[in-house]
């Protein structure tokens, strides 16, 4: 059967297969490999049939996002959001695996009961789908899709972060979500759980279990601002770009020497 990559675009099985025996021999063959996660590593090996995860391969993490995050109230301002609404955020490129229709479907069935419910997307793409989805449900007013190269205003204005994807390795928009110290929601796949921690709360993507935990959100106000504490603790706890530049220099210090001794 087809299968979409993490870029969306349709592989047949013989492409698969293909993409697999050469993805396999090119890691055989390197000094090392490194994923940003241990469980996409897990998700790898098991991939390519391999009975376990091969010594050269490490995970060292993204380093935690610098951010300049201004205040709630200066983040709606100049963003003109309505005080009073309450905003659903969902950031990464418009592709089928991030599956921004779930997340649209749940705020659209949610919409009657919570006038005040609005929803932002920010990624590029087409956007044309989610729109014509949004206006068959009479949500179109409430949602917005649009790019920008800074997320941090839209982090500090929005009430809740969600990420629907049917995949990540890593996950970085989630983790910038953290360190924001937004409310975040995210489905428990691939590498995910390994970075959000307890800083987030995980979910099956289904869409009755995300509507019942954006309803969750949008009840209990005390529900909201324990997240918003779990993400700001969370994300003080995760190495900084210096950290993970140690990190690195002594993978390829170990490399170094291990090859040095073998020659």
């Amino acid at each position: 059967f087809p299968s979409h990559d993490s870029h969306g675009l349709i592989q047949g099985p013989r492409a698969q297969r293909w993409l697999r025996r050469l993805e396999a021999r090119t890691l055989d063959a390197a000094h090392w490999v490194v994923a940003p996660t241990q469980l996409s590593l897990e998700q790898l090996a098991r991939d390519l049939a391999l009975p376990s995860i091969p010594h050269h391969w490490h995970a060292i993490p993204h380093a935690r996002p610098e951010l300049s995050v201004p205040s709630r109230d200066d983040a709606r301002q100049q963003l003109q959001w309505d005080k009073g609404a309450f905003y659903v955020l969902g950031v990464g490129r418009i592709v089928p695996l991030k599956r921004f229709d779930l997340l649209v479907t749940a705020c659209a069935a949610l919409a009657a009961r919570y006038p005040q419910l609005r929803l932002c997307i920010l990624g590029e793409g087409h956007r044309d789908h989610l729109y014509a989805q949004a206006s068959a449900a009479g949500f179109a007013d409430r949602l917005f899709c649009l790019s920008t190269e800074d997320v941090s205003p839209y982090l500090a204005a929005a009430d809740l972060y969600i990420s629907t994807s049917a995949t990540e390795s890593f996950g970085l928009a989630n983790l910038e979500a953290l360190v924001a110290g937004t409310a975040s929601l995210c489905t428990a796949v691939g590498g995910v759980p390994e970075v959000v921690g307890a800083g987030a709360q995980l979910i099956h993507g289904e869409q009755t279990v995300l509507q019942q935990a954006i309803e969750g959100f949008l009840q209990q106000p005390t529900h909201l601002a324990y997240w918003q504490q779990c993400a700001k603790q969370h994300a003080q706890q995760w190495p900084d770009k210096q950290q993970i530049g140690a990190a690195y220099a002594a993978l390829y210090q170990t490399v170094a020497a291990n090859h040095s001794t073998t020659t």
